[in-house]
Order: C-alpha cells, then structure tokens, then sequence
C-alpha cells in the first residue's frame, strides 16, 4: 500500500462525506461495543490471576447434600496437610468482621483471616512494605487495602508501621496491598494472620469455616490432585461419622476458576451476541458499499479501460474500506471507553475482578485487529462483485439501471442481516420471559418497607451468649420506642446476603441420610413478625425462650416436609450439631413458611431456627461477627437508618453499624446479574434489528432505483399501483422470510447452550421464538413498503425516458 492510494482514498472519502460518516458510525458502534465487552471478558475470564505461578493453584472444598462448597473444619485441615501426595503446600482464610476504632466513627470492616503461610504459598505480593509471615502468627500485623490506604491514609508512605485498632485490639500495619489483590472473599479490606493453636474452634470437627487454597506438586494434574484428597475425604468419612456422614466427596477446581466461574456463561453469552451485532453491521455496510460500486460502476469502467486490472481494482475498494475501518475503529476505542465506565456502573456486584476492567494494551490491539478484519468482511464481497463485472456491459448501460449484476448478493447480504437479528431477538425474548418469571416468584417474606443494618461486634466486649444477648435486648428495646417504627430483630443473616451457615442436625437419634446440614438461623423473638414470615403450624419464639429455659427451634416448610412427611413435628426432638462437643437437644415448637434465602431462582432450603439466647457459647463468635438488624418501617425504609444506628450506638459506641440496605435493594441484588445480561442483551438485540431495517431499507430501495425503467413499462401496459407495490415486497420477501426461517432453526440448534441461563421457560419456548421472528418480520415489511409506495408513484413518461 503505497501514501498515493492512501491519498486518493481520503479523497474519495471526502467526496462522499454522508456515507463516509455514516459508515464510521456504524463501525465505531459496532466495534466499540465488541471492545467493551473483550475488555470485561480479558480482564475476568482471560487474564492470569496476579499471583505465582497461578495455574498450579486449586480449591477444594466438601461436597454434601445441597452444597459443593461446604467449608473445612481445623482438624480437617490438619488432615488433609498431613495426609496428601499432590500438593506443594495448602494454606487457609476465612472472613472476619471487624470494627475499626480509634480515629473518628467505628467503621466495619472486610477483613480476612489468613493463615501465616498464605503469601508464600499463593504468591500474593503487596504494592507497599512487606507480606505477611510465619513470625506474624504470634503477633499482631495486619495488611490494609488499597482503598483503606488511599481513604483513611490519604495513600502515604508513612502508613505502614503506624497501628490500627481492630475489634479492641491494635494491630500494626506492615504492608499496603496491592489493587488487584485477588482472594476468595470479595472486597477486603484488612488481611490479618490467625493461630490455629489458640482457635478456640480447633478442636471442633463439625465446625468448618476454612476456606482453602493449595498449590500442586510440578507435573501434577488437577486430577490427580482430586483423586488424591477424594481418599482423604472418604477415610474421614469412615473415622468420624458424626461430623462428616452425609460428605459425598471433594469438589477440586482451578483457584481461577472458583474466583470467576460462575459468571462464565453469562460472559460467553454477551460476547457472542455482540459478535453478532458485529457480524450484522458488517453485512449492513457491505450492501451499501455493494450499491455504490453498482452506482459508480462507469468510474470503475473507465479505469479498467485504461489498464488498470481486476486486482488493481479490488485493492482500489480495500484501501478505501480499510480507512474507514481504522477510523471507525479508532472511534471504537472511545465508544469502548465509555460504554466500559457505563458497564462497571451498572455490573451486579457478584462480578468479579471489576477494577481491572479497562481499555489496556491487549484489549487496544484486539480492536486493531479488528478494525481490519471488520474492513476485509466489509469491503471484499463488493470489491470481488465491482471487479468481476464485464467492461463492456458496465460502459454500454452507464447511464441506465438495468442489467445490472450484484442482485443475488445483495439478497445474500439481506439473508444475512435477518438471521443474525433474528437469534439476538429470540435470546432478547427468552431472557426477558425468564426474568418475568424470576420477578413474580413469592420469596416467602415481605421486603417492603424493610431495613436492614450490619453490625459486627468486638469479641473482647461479647465474648459469648450472655453479653449478646443483653446488647440485643437492649438494642431492641430502644428501636422499639423509635417513631415510624413497626418491629425489629436481630438474625444472623437476613434473607438474599448469601451468608451461608450451617449445623448438621440428627432425627431420631440419627443423621439423616442423604440429608444436607440445615441452614442455621439465630434470631431474636418479633423476626418472623418483623419480615413477614408466616407461622404454618405451632407458635413462635418469645420472651420466655431464653438462655436457661427449655431449649427450642422451629423448622421451615421443606423441613418437615422431608423429615416428618407423615406427622406434625411439632413437640418432636432432635439433635444439633451447632456448637458443643456434643450435639444437644432441642424440641421442635413451630412451622414457618419456606424462604428464599439464596436467591428467588433457587428452591427453598432445610432451614432451623434457635433463638439468640439459647445458641451455645462457641458459636456465637459467628453472630458477633456477623450481626444483622432487620427494622419494620411506615415509611421509607433508608429515611429511618439514622435515628437507627443512633440508637445503636447509644448501646455501645464501639459497634460499627454499617451496609445499610433495605430488604428492596436486596432483593434487586439477586436480580441484578440477571437484569444486567437482559439488557445488554436487549441493547445489542435492539441495534442488530436497527442495522438489519436499514439494510432491508437501503437494498429495497435501490433495487426500486435500478428497475425504474421496468416499473414505468409494467405501469404504462396497465400494472396498478397495488401490483408495483406486490411486486417490490415480493422481490424482497424472499431473503428475509429465508433468514427468519433460518435464524429461527440457528436459535434452536443453540438452544441447550442456553439453557443454563434461563429460568421458568425452555430454551425452545415458542413465545420467543414467534415474538422475534415476528418483530423482525414487521419491521422488515416497514423497511420494504417505504420503497414499495415510492415505486408505485413512479410516472411512466418519466421512467421511459431513462436512458
């Protein structure tokens, strides 16, 4: 390519500035939509984790009834470090709340317990000072986030060395980490090492709450490493039936894959579509630089009647379409970085690996690459069509529109448009069912006018169930007197957080096979009231239902559907594991409604609820960790949170009440990865059908220019305006009802890859699959009949003239 064929190509540009601009427009739409959603995916799914070595690293977890994420306990650990083969090293975290003091409000925080070892192992490195090591297990260090650094240290150097004080206890700072520290638990802010030896859960087989990481020998696979800890698992299993019986197995995946799996599909899927939208702008622009090769074929004729040869000619419309190409491209990146900026905005929080998201070096040259590849599809049909048509032909009908060739793919092209558009519309369609579906399912609680608050209180001022217990009466008896305020409780999870806790739970003297653990509630008397979860038999907590009275529970709907199918279960006993050395006893008093707690797509769970006061001492580290308040309000839910954690406060200055929501925004939470792909799926959906009616438009029209000599013949023996009108939607229904019918048959075939992602409809649902077709069907008959009605206002004096 030499700069003289680049000249005259800027000169033909200028010369034809509205179909210059408006194929930039396209292009820089199409391709900066295609980089904004490569950039999501490089930065999520692509780009090795920040750490050493990353292939090499795996998580396991206990597979049981229910869940394939169950966590390990301390003794299981221990077992699992002294027993493999496969494995360099395994190193372990959990979440840990905790209030920051000292400086201004008590603010909670992220944090993450981690054993000393987790950056050795991991290759974790920080932006400032130093890691974590074995010696920080005997003392009080700590790794303060990116975001903490910048926000309560103003990102000064001089941070690391000074102390924070956490849950009562000061800790010093000894590194910054870095912002793209990646971990199990999303969002910390504080990483701190913890003592196995002086946990007091150590000696607790039953009770898991490890997270862990390990790292494989060189040369092993993640199948070998499987098999290897599947025989650890089944051995626990046989040793230690009352803590591991229901265990079906070890789930073994990629640490890359846990951190990003889930939202995989989601990803894959929004990439193809806007693939798609490119691939229909492609076949959008080549039409219409198909039609103006046709309309300035004499130009070319001329050429080629001066020696210049076919590929002299085919270059002549590639270096043209290049140009735009990399001009529509170089728009792209700006479209790209603004569409990024609007996605991060608006991305379900469940995303991981967000604050990586951006226009980088890869993603810069993924959009180079196709910028180019985006002219060749553009720009080489109309180049092949332009120089393969006969000299002679092309200078004899110069002025006229007849017999001219390139009618097969124009339709080709049409073809085209309406097939692609038509699987973006069915995908549009199915997911907007789905998420119809989603929305009218009951959740089994009312989050109207709901608030909920997150505290986390300090271990060394509520060392066990006593002194929670009286921080909750008091608590509650102040937001009691409160004006505007209905009920309050306290839980130590509130529906749609996605906190998981369980305890394994024996009927009749028995674990129940094939069973789950139950997922274990703590609440105080007035939560069911207060969330409007209906008793279905027995009574409620109350007052008397305290430490020291006779201990109870009450069970859900698919509880004692499972377990006591054919009697009440209420005055039944039963065992729980939820605590003490020794599972204890408790009577069954009441039946509540199921709750969706994990999500409204997911079926209701076994779910047990123990009163605050009567939750053994060990366990209830995890409720001053993790503490919640749900508040009944008249009004405004959000408008109450003040003179709410006021009274809080009041209580007791060093608890941090924080992630303040109400019961709407948590509901919205579990719809918005769904809510999310619908509309980016319906946006691309909506321009893909937007370039397909253009193209329909332009190919109709021109072909209506072309015949207007035929028109005025076909006028002039008598044809009315209702058979040219006939004539034209007829010529151009032929390849959108053959891309409607194959669109359709595509969407079929791609069906099972989407099932994973629709909800309440099949992937064959024929609703979707008439309402696409459909829609695409009327808007290609509006496309059509704008020319139709031109064509038949056609003066045959006129068009007989045309020479």
């Amino acid at each position: 390519m030499s700069f003289e064929e680049l000249r005259q190509a800027a000169r033909r540009i200028r010369r034809q500035p509205a179909f210059s601009a408006g194929v930039v427009l396209v292009l820089a739409l199409a391709i900066g939509a295609n980089t904004a959603m490569f950039a999501l995916v490089n930065a999520i799914l692509i780009r090795p984790l920040p750490l050493t070595e990353p292939d090499r690293l795996i998580t396991f977890t206990i597979v049981r009834p229910g869940t394939d994420r169950q966590p390990l306990s301390l003794l299981d650990l221990q077992d699992f470090q002294a027993s493999n083969r496969t494995l360099a090293g395994i190193v372990s975290m959990f979440g840990w709340s905790a209030n920051l003091t000292g400086n201004g409000d008590a603010e909670r925080l992220t944090a993450m317990r981690v054993s000393a070892d987790y950056f050795r192992i991991t290759g974790a490195q920080v932006q400032l000072g130093r890691i974590l090591d074995l010696d920080d297990e005997h003392r009080p260090s700590a790794l303060i986030s990116h975001g903490i650094w910048q926000r309560r240290f103003g990102g000064a150097a001089d941070a690391v060395g000074q102390s924070m004080v956490l849950n009562g206890e000061a800790f010093s700072i000894v590194g910054v980490l870095r912002p793209d520290f990646p971990a199990l638990i999303r969002d910390v802010d504080v990483v701190v090492p913890y003592s196995p030896a002086t946990d007091v859960r150590r000696g607790n087989r039953a009770q898991g709450f490890l997270r862990v990481i390990a790292r494989l020998q060189p040369g092993v696979t993640n199948a070998q490493a499987h098999d290897d800890l599947a025989a650890i698992g089944r051995r626990l299993r046989e040793e230690y039936p009352d803590s591991h019986a229901t265990d079906e197995g070890i789930r073994v995946v990629p640490l890359h894959e846990e951190m990003t799996g889930r939202s995989a599909p989601m990803l894959r899927m929004l990439l193809v579509a806007v693939a798609l939208v490119l691939l229909v702008a492609c076949a959008n622009l080549a039409s219409l630089f198909l039609i103006r090769g046709i309309a300035h074929r004499h130009e070319l004729a001329v050429r080629r009647a001066l020696g210049a040869s076919r590929t002299r000619i085919v270059w002549h419309v590639l270096v043209e379409a290049g140009l735009l190409g990399v001009i529509g491209g170089a728009l792209g990146l700006v479209v790209a970085r603004t569409l990024v900026h609007a996605m991060i905005a608006n991305a379900p929080a469940a995303l991981p690996r967000v604050d990586e998201i951006g226009i980088d070096l890869p993603v810069a040259l993924f959009t180079l690459g196709l910028s180019v590849g985006v002219s060749v599809l553009v720009g080489i049909v109309p180049a092949i069509q332009t120089a393969r048509s006969d000299l002679r032909t092309a200078m004899q009908h110069a002025g006229r529109g007849s017999s001219l060739g390139g009618g097969r793919i124009r339709s080709a092209l049409v073809f085209a448009e309406i097939a692609l558009s038509t699987v973006l519309l069915i995908a549009a369609a199915l997911l907007t069912r789905s998420f119809q579906h989603v929305q009218a399912v009951d959740p089994g609680f009312r989050p109207s006018q709901v608030l909920t608050i997150r505290l986390s209180l300090p271990r060394a001022r509520y060392p066990g169930r006593a002194a929670i217990e009286q921080f909750t009466n008091q608590v509650q008896s102040r937001i009691a007197s409160l004006p505007g305020i209905r009920a309050s409780a306290a839980a130590n999870v509130v529906p749609m957080n996605g906190y998981v806790a369980t305890a394994a739970f024996f009927v009749d003297g028995v674990v129940a096979k094939n069973a789950p653990d139950a997922h274990y509630r703590m609440i105080t008397a007035g939560y069911f009231g207060t969330l409007g979860i209906p008793l279905r038999e027995g009574r409620l907590f109350d007052a008397t239902d305290r430490s020291g009275s006779a201990p109870v529970a009450i069970i859900n709907e698919t509880f004692a559907r499972q377990h006591f199918p054919d009697r009440s279960p209420i005055g039944s006993r039963m065992r729980l594991a939820d605590g003490e050395k020794v599972p204890r006893e408790v009577q069954i008093v009441g039946v509540v409604g199921n709750v969706r707690h994990f999500g409204l797509e997911r079926e209701a769970t076994i779910e047990v609820y123990i009163p605050i006061g009567q939750v053994p001492d060990p366990t209830t580290i995890w409720l001053a960790n993790n503490m919640y308040w749900v508040v009944s309000t008249n009004g405004e839910p959000l408008a109450s949170a003040n003179i709410v954690r006021r009274e809080i406060t009041a209580v007791d200055s060093t608890v941090a009440a924080t992630f303040v929501r109400s019961m709407d925004q948590w509901m919205g939470t579990t719809l918005a990865p769904r809510r999310f792909n619908l509309e980016l799926v319906g946006a691309f959906a909506a321009a893909a059908l937007l370039l397909a009616v253009v193209g329909v438009y332009a190919v109709s029209a021109f072909a209506v220019t072309i015949r207007t000599r035929e028109i005025g013949i076909r006028t002039a023996l008598g044809a009315s305006r209702r058979d040219v009108i006939g004539l034209v939607l007829r010529n151009g229904a032929l390849p959108i009802l053959g891309g409607l019918a194959f669109g359709t048959a595509v969407a079929l075939l791609l069906a099972p890859a989407a099932s994973g992602l629709l909800f309440g409809v099949t992937a064959r649902d024929v609703i979707s699959l008439a309402v696409g077709p459909a829609a695409i069907a009327c808007a290609a008959l509006l496309a059509n009949i704008v020319p139709a009605r031109r064509a038949a206002r056609i003066d045959p004096t006129v068009a007989l003239r045309i020479e």
